[in-house]
Parts: C-alpha cells; sequence; structure tokens
C-alpha cells in the first residue's frame, strides 16, 4: 500500500508540474497583452501632439512582433495541454500506466496536432485583441504620412 501511495504522489505531482508549465504561459501571454497597452499608451500619451511616421512605424512594428510572441506562448500553452490530457488518459488506464513515463515533458509528439503560429495569430482569441490596436496604429500612420505630404 505504501509503495501505490508513493506512486500516486508522483503522478499527482507530475501533473502538477505540468499544471504549472500551463499556467505560466497563460501568465507570459498575459503579460504581453499588458505590456503591448502599457507600451502603445505610453508613446501615445507622449507623442500625442507629434505626429510622427517613425513613432508610429515603430509601435506598429512592435505590436506585431507581440502579437506573433504571444500567439507562440499561446500555441505552447495548447501543446501542453495536449501533453496534460495524454497522461491523464495513461494514468486512468491500467494498462497504459504501466508504460507511462513520469517527468516525461516532451511535447514534440503533439505538434503536429496544433496549429502553426500565423493560424494562431488569426484566432478569435488573438486577432480580437490586436487587430484593433494594429489598425488604430495604421490609421494613425497613414494619417502622419498624408499631413506630411
Amino acid at each position: 500500500m505504501a509503495s501505490q501511495e508513493k506512486s500516486d504522489i508522483l503522478y499527482s505531482e507530475y501533473f502538477t508540474i505540468i499544471q504549472k508549465v500551463i499556467n505560466r504561459m497563460a501568465q507570459n501571454s498575459f503579460l504581453i497583452k499588458a505590456w503591448l497597452v502599457t507600451i502603445v499608451a505610453a508613446i501615445f500619451v507622449l507623442t500625442f501632439s507629434i505626429l510622427n511616421i517613425l513613432i508610429f512605424g515603430v509601435l506598429l512594428i512592435i505590436s506585431i512582433i507581440f502579437w506573433t510572441l504571444d500567439s507562440y506562448y499561446l500555441k505552447i500553452e495548447r501543446l501542453y495541454r495536449h501533453l496534460y490530457n495524454s497522461k491523464v488518459e495513461e494514468f486512468n488506464n491500467d494498462q497504459k500506466r504501466k508504460g507511462m513515463v513520469l517527468f516525461d515533458m516532451n511535447f514534440k509528439p503533439y505538434v503536429n496536432q496544433e496549429k502553426k503560429v500565423p493560424r494562431i495569430m488569426i484566432s478569435k482569441s488573438e486577432a480580437l485583441f490586436y487587430m484593433p490596436i494594429i489598425g488604430a496604429l495604421a490609421a494613425f500612420f497613414i494619417a502622419s504620412i498624408v499631413i506630411i505630404l
């Protein structure tokens, strides 16, 4: 009985580790969004009276970089969710549990089951956040070009 309890504790710790990685990826995604909003808002406030092509161009590039990075973290989070679900399924199947490798964090077998980063970028959860920001920056960028000309 003691060895069964010990193995259940090991399984529990393993699942906790995977859940912590998933939570960290979600936290990274949230922080990227928060940083982007902070940067864009700060630069808008500091340069509101100056319509400068360079400022809006840089903000546009920064926004696209943050969008790509956020989508990458979302992809990694989803891959770890696949890993977690697979390991829970193995744990619940007595036949598979015997061959289950504990503390395996390799999500590579699930890469083909998940979308590529550009596809994730146009998903609802990403596009509905980033498209208004990119659209506003693009509009200001175009307006600053028109005003200069």
